[in-house]
């Protein structure tokens, strides 16, 4: 049986399965205790192409998928339905769990399960399914990945979904945006989310979504779609022209074609030409446009217009600290996205901005205070500053916390943290952004995700894909020069690692040249395996970890049996992915005097 969707029209409030009244006063009892100082939506969809080439715009490198957060219907994808996780662990790459899921490209969140599009144009879902949110042509939940069915395919599905470009993540439904600029939709049909025409309550597996304004059953579909976003119960899709489409629940005009009626097949938003982004939330939907304002229509302090009050067509987003009415608007504007009943924005000078509901601190401005009008995101720790070097952003459907990703590649979050959604290792909710811990850590954690390229916030749970990616660089100097036949020769290795993260795992081999006889060995951190004194043999210095810019340095020292020169080489390797592995050996050759 399907799990009951909320009734069309009913103001679902995000509250991870606790009464409101719960969570209010857990996060009025946070704020009293905090001292203070003085982001289902995936991230913004790639932009397409054109229909007509069909061009691949997957963005970035494969990486491996971590989730944390609630599990309650196995949306960690770590092959349990139980318990949560407060920092990031490893999705499945098979049922059996002996291998992560390490294709994936772009990732998204919903009210219990998740989406991940893999390098090779394929879908997996895992998680709640109750509604066939995953499209695996099935209503059974999946506490491990399976692939989302071809269109139309039943149950034992005989093909898979191929040539996606992009997904994005309801509470109950699910998108992708093929290659040729349609869009395909299953889960929950309830309200018409599905924009298939249709009249069935749940599709399992996936349908097309109709042309604009067409009448079931549909013989044309959507096209020239560039990027999706999906909401509560409606769905936006951005298209080439940058006009926007919509569908689905629209009882507080969040179409925004002017009207309060559901619809079942897409229409387009009144007034929008040069939209760039766009973000649908529980009773709401914002657009960034081209010249860099933002536009909102719906119900609620996330519009951002400094009056909250219903509309169905497009009001301007204020600028930060304005009153209704405005005199003066939001510009600068790259990206948005949306959570339940807040919205978040990125600028083009890499700051964030919120406004909307705040009860557990979503807006990261270090109040609890529902702001009508943008906010600046604090900088992590405190208000004296604010989030810099961001480039995107997310937040869930029906959730209450927020995610940034940063150009380094690392991960913010703040608000709510009941299940471990934040991912700083603890279950206390944050009021202004904390740093996302690295795989494995316990709080106070001593190391943070790093190489992330996309991120996805669901309504209790986050979800992230990580590349970590390391660059080795070996020198080697040696002293004196000329060295006498008989002398002692010392080598000084340093390996730097230069990547973007991390680097683990890092050992240094010297395979000791014939003509020298070892003395003795010091590194700067870690430790070495050595041969015995007066051998000839290799001398293996383990680093251990270099962080992002740190090196490490070992002394050998060797006794001098030849005539002529001595010639040594030494290699570093990690177990970090390292594009450039020419850096990773160096030579020096010595006269001998």
């Amino acid at each position: 049986m399907s799990v009951p969707d909320t009734p069309p029209g009913t103001r679902r409030r995000p509250a991870p399965r606790r009464r409101l009244a719960t969570v209010a006063a857990l996060v009025a009892s946070l704020a009293a205790a905090l001292v203070l100082p003085g982001l289902g939506l995936s991230v913004p969809s790639p932009a397409y192409a054109d229909s007509a080439g069909g061009r691949d715009i997957r963005t970035g490198l494969p990486g491996t998928a971590l989730t944390w957060g609630s599990n309650h219907r196995g949306q960690l994808g770590d092959g349990n339905t139980a318990g949560a996780a407060t920092v990031p662990g490893r999705v499945c790459g098979n049922v059996t769990c002996t291998a992560p899921l390490d294709k994936a490209v772009q990732v998204a969140a919903g009210d219990g399960h998740s989406i991940a599009l893999l390098e090779d144009g394929t879908v997996l879902g895992w998680g709640n399914n109750a509604n066939g949110q995953l499209g695996d042509g099935t209503k059974t939940d999946r506490a491990t990945p399976v692939r989302v069915c071809a269109v139309g395919e039943p149950a034992p599905c005989a093909s898979v979904l191929r040539g996606v470009v992009s997904v994005a993540v309801g509470d109950l439904h699910s998108l992708a945006l093929l290659n040729d600029g349609t869009v395909v939709s299953w889960g929950s049909n309830s309200v018409g989310r599905l924009g298939d025409g249709s009249a069935a309550p749940e599709q399992p597996s996936p349908v097309r979504v109709c042309a604009l304004n067409a009448v079931a059953p549909c013989t044309s579909f959507l096209t020239n779609v560039t990027a999706l976003s999906a909401g509560f119960q409606h769905t936006l899709a951005l298209r080439s022209d940058g006009t926007v489409a919509s569908w689905g629940h629209n009882g507080n005009g969040q179409l925004g074609d002017g009207t309060t009626f559901p619809r079942t097949t897409p229409v387009q938003v009144g007034g929008l030409s040069n939209a760039v982004s766009v973000a649908a939330g529980q009773f709401h939907s914002v657009a960034a446009l081209a010249d860099g304002s933002a536009y909102s229509w719906g119900v609620g302090a996330g519009l951002g217009d400094g009056s909250g009050a219903q509309s169905t067509t497009r009001v301007r987003v204020c600028a930060i600290g304005q009153t209704a009415p405005c005199t003066s608007f939001l510009t600068g504007v790259k990206s948005v996205a949306a959570g339940g009943f807040h919205t978040l924005a990125v600028r083009t000078d890499g700051t964030a901005l919120a406004w909307g509901d705040n009860f557990a601190g979503q807006l990261g401005d270090g109040s609890t205070t529902t702001r009508k009008a943008p906010v600046q995101v604090c900088a992590p720790g405190g208000c004296s500053g604010t989030l810099t070097g961001v480039t995107a952003v997310a937040g869930g459907t029906t959730g209450i916390h927020s995610v940034a990703l940063r150009s380094d590649g690392s991960v913010r979050t703040w608000g709510f943290n009941g299940s471990g959604q934040l991912g700083d290792g603890t279950t206390t909710s944050r009021l202004t952004p904390v740093r996302v811990c690295a795989p494995g850590q316990t709080a106070p954690c001593a190391g943070f995700l790093e190489g992330v390229t996309s991120i996805g916030a669901g309504d209790s749970h986050t979800i992230a894909v990580s590349r970590p990616l390391a660059d080795l660089a070996t020198s080697i100097g040696a002293s004196p020069e000329p060295v006498a036949n008989g002398g002692t020769l010392t080598y000084t290795v340093r390996v730097h690692n230069y990547g973007p993260t991390s680097a683990e795992d890092v050992v240094l081999t010297d395979h000791l040249p014939t003509t020298v006889r070892y003395a003795g060995a010091t590194p700067s951190t870690g430790y070495c395996d050595t041969p015995p004194t007066g051998t000839t043999n290799t001398v293996t210095c383990h680093f251990g970890t270099l962080a992002r810019g740190g090196a490490a340095t070992v002394t050998i020292a060797v006794k001098v049996r030849s005539t002529g020169s001595v010639t040594n080489v030494v290699s570093a390797t990690g177990t970090t992915p390292d594009p450039r592995p020419a850096n990773n050996s160096a030579a020096i050759t010595t006269p001998v005097g």
